[in-house]
């Protein structure tokens, strides 16, 4: 049975140039236009049966938090039809249907009464909000003096133990500390099935744990709705589109042309190593697709650097470095370590490539930084140039927990009876 049915719905803004403009048309006689219409949303339409947990991802500006608002009844929209069975409880801007000048205890009851629970009923749930918010005596003082994790704490507590028929949630998790993050995803999991979710995050990875179907907008328009990791494709898909190309024209010591297209050059602030030897440009892909961000174990990475030098490296010494985004090394390696071919690189501008797979580590976000040095011996080599941090991937384990950072599984497993 479906819930939530969305048909052909837009949200029209109207923009004007200056406020002469507004003031002309609305004096206008014959009615002419002094403005541009703005698609906030553009005939978008979707159903979400009872029980789903459905993800909404895109950039900014895609019109996810204006859809939800308009689920939540807080905007109308232009065009199109909703329809809503059910009790609805949504959890949009920080403070959003709070009072600041009531108690959070006022504020509790106030919430409850506007999702249409009796004073009987709330009471009923009271011990549970109270437990679950764990603000402590700051339950009887007005929220107004509240911090953001204090108030997101209560208004998360409200909206989830009410049991609504259909949970919104847009990014408000995201002012809540990493505990109280896990302590809502875990309660997000149990209402799962009993209660339909909307949730729009920009934690992909917390995405595809619970959301079995995830809808990506892009500029107002439903781009896709299915398969959460097909779901991601696209959503970098639409990510890379948005990046302006870049393309780098050299030659060869036989002054033949080459065109390397979508090679990106390196900040500044990202450099560390020698002046004599500079990495130009990079170039990666995942599974052969360009600059994506998504990876899971077994995908492979293949890495290109275009380096520019005036002077020969006898012994090339190419190498990676992956760090978490609180800049943890994790893991990493190079060409002398791996114990592969060594090459020598030549004065002038050379392509250097290579490959690597990504293993099986802890979701999350994880930065690449790439290098080159010179050497024969791992305690004894030269540092030449690095670029430090210029990929970005966002590792996914598809529903699988890691404790740590890597899975070192259980290879033998047997159970004895003592006698």
């Amino acid at each position: 049975m479906n819930v939530v049915e969305v048909r052909n719905v837009k949200k029209i803004y109207s923009l004007y140039e200056n406020k002469k403009d507004r003031f002309k048309e609305a004096f206008s006689i014959l009615g002419k236009k002094y403005h541009k219409d703005f698609y906030a949303l553009n005939d978008v339409s979707f159903n979400i049966e009872k029980g789903e947990c459905v993800g909404i991802i895109g950039l900014n500006g895609s019109g996810k938090s204006t859809l939800l608002k308009i689920l939540a009844g807080v905007l109308t929209q232009s065009e199109g039809n909703v329809k809503i069975l059910g009790t609805v409880s949504a959890l949009l801007e920080l403070g959003a249907g709070f009072n600041p000048e009531y108690t959070g205890l006022e504020n509790i009851y106030l919430n409850a009464m506007i999702m249409g629970f009796s004073k009987k009923e709330t009471e009923e749930k009271l011990q549970d909000i109270l437990r679950f918010a764990d603000v402590g005596d700051f339950i009887n003082q007005p929220v107004k003096l509240y911090s953001s994790g204090m108030f997101v704490r209560l208004a998360f507590a409200i909206a989830i133990n009410v049991e609504p028929d259909i949970l919104i949630v847009d990014e408000a998790l995201s002012v809540g500390d990493v505990f109280f993050q896990q302590k809502c995803y875990k309660k997000i999991k149990e209402l799962a099935g009993k209660s339909t979710v909307l949730i729009v995050s920009h934690d992909l990875n917390a995405m595809t744990k619970f959301c079995k179907r995830i809808i990506v907008m892009n500029k107002g328009v439903l781009e896709f709705d299915g398969e959460p990791n097909e779901a991601i494709a696209n959503y970098f898909r639409i990510k890379q589109g948005n990046v302006k190309d870049n393309s780098l024209l050299i030659c060869d010591k036989d002054n033949k042309l080459f065109n390397f297209k979508n090679y990106k050059i390196p900040n500044k602030n990202q450099y560390s190593g020698k002046n004599n030897v500079i990495i130009e440009k990079y170039f990666y892909s995942i599974n052969n697709e360009p600059f994506a961000e998504g990876c899971k174990k077994y995908d492979e990475i293949d890495i290109s650097i275009i380096v520019k030098t005036n002077k020969s490296i006898d012994n090339l010494i190419v190498g990676y470095q992956v760090r978490d985004k609180y800049g943890n090394e994790i893991f990493g390696e190079t060409s002398l370590t791996s114990q592969v071919e060594q090459f020598k690189l030549q004065e002038g501008r050379n392509i250097i490539s290579f490959k690597v797979t990504w293993p099986e580590v802890r979701e999350g976000d994880y930065f690449i930084t790439l290098g080159i040095g010179n050497g024969l011996e791992v305690l004894n080599q030269t540092e030449e140039c690095w670029i430090n941090n210029v990929i970005h991937l966002i590792s996914s384990t598809i529903g699988k927990t890691i404790f740590g950072i890597f899975n070192n599984p259980i290879e033998e497993y047997k159970v004895e009876l003592l006698k």
